[in-house]
């Protein structure tokens, strides 16, 4: 969905030089200004809902152009104050039904599971993290939001049954990630929680790392809970890049916040089987990623300007942001229930021997058996 005024959906060139007709068909209906007239409201009574914190709580930020993060939501003074930016529809309810709407079309349009040709359809819910951002999961907003994805959710149900048929499609739902309680909550409670400014961070390790090797710049910025140190400086002081990486990591790991630190070196020779380092190592590239990859404790967040007492983030491989659903729905699936550890990997395995296909050649994880009908 572009970011503008339009309130188009669009691709890139990269895939086609035109969108197909149904797109230019599915713009021209002008949707996202139609449901952007609305008001944000409960779904239910309110006291149908189960939120831990008050709709009214020091804990949320407002949406950007609201007054206070409370429910109701006028959504035309919202793109008043957003200048007309339709990218507003992704950031409350509205937009997971634009988003259905959407996929309904590109079922008709592409014609869909008209043939013996398996095809997929990957379609992603986004208000519920971004909405998450802001109000955090405790929220009366996220719990609306999810009570109407539902309604989405049943809604891609029942055309699928009448334009494919019963029986004739598999589904999975999953998400990429799931998100940390609002670390200032998290405070007030005694509970171990804060925020890393990555700024300031970075003040401190080149600051350990000039007691070292002298004065300069060692480190260029710290993104992504990973350190990219002057490589031009470490050479010109010839130094071991090795050697500089492991005084950064004991730097970091000299931190209260910082759980672990692992230099580039270690990652390209190293291998770690389990844990957060396993997790490090993941998401390692040698020719992309910093010289010292780090994860913060639990319930500590890079507040990233925006995040700073309010709101929160995600991106850790800690439980509350790794333990994710994964359901299976539809042909060849078997009924039941996995309670053993498995992961979203698995979900490419699985589906290859659902559909009768190898394995691509970099997939990773095994199919989960409890999920195939015999």
């Amino acid at each position: 969905f572009g970011n503008g005024t339009d309130g188009h959906w669009v691709t890139s060139n990269w895939y086609m030089g035109d969108l197909p007709g149904w797109v230019v068909e599915f713009n021209a209906k002008d949707l996202a200004h139609a449901y952007l007239k609305g008001t944000w409201d409960l779904l239910l009574p309110r006291d149908r809902y189960r939120q831990v914190m008050p709709d009214d709580n020091p804990y949320e930020i407002p949406t950007p152009g609201a007054s206070t993060a409370t429910l109701p939501q006028d959504l035309a003074s919202l793109l008043d104050a957003w200048k007309g930016n339709t990218k507003l529809i992704a950031y409350v309810p509205v937009g997971n039904t634009l988003t259905t709407d959407f996929a309904l079309a590109a079922l008709e349009g592409e014609e869909l599971g008209k043939d013996d040709i398996p095809d997929l359809l990957s379609i992603s819910y986004s208000a519920g993290d971004n909405i998450a951002h802001w109000v955090g999961q405790r929220a009366l907003e996220l719990e609306d939001n999810y009570l109407r994805m539902d309604l989405e959710l049943a809604r891609l149900l029942k055309a699928l049954d009448e334009q494919v048929g019963k029986g004739n499609y598999t589904l999975f739902l999953t998400a990429d990630h799931a998100g940390p309680d609002v670390p200032e909550y998290l405070k007030d409670l005694k509970g171990s929680a804060g925020y890393v400014v990555m700024d300031e961070l970075a003040k401190e390790v080149n600051s350990g790392l000039v007691k070292r090797f002298g004065q300069g710049q060692w480190v260029q910025s710290i993104r992504n809970e990973q350190v990219f140190l002057n490589d031009s400086l470490i050479l010109a002081r010839k130094l071991e890049p090795a050697l500089v990486q492991r005084v950064t990591a004991d730097l970091l790991l000299g931190k209260h916040e910082i759980t672990e630190a692992l230099t580039a070196a270690d990652l390209v020779r190293i291998t770690y089987p389990d844990g957060i380092r396993a997790k490090l190592q993941r998401g390692f590239m040698l020719r992309r990623s910093g010289d010292v990859c780090f994860a913060l404790r639990p319930g500590f967040i890079d507040p990233e300007d925006w995040a700073y007492e309010r709101g929160t983030d995600h991106g850790s491989g800690w439980n509350y942001d790794s333990h994710i659903p994964l359901l299976f729905f539809g042909k060849g699936i078997r009924s039941g229930e996995v309670v053993r550890r498995v992961h979203v990997t698995d979900i490419v395995p699985t589906l290859s021997l659902l559909v009768g296909m190898t394995l691509p050649d970099a997939a990773s994880g095994v199919a989960i058996p409890e999920v195939i009908g015999r």
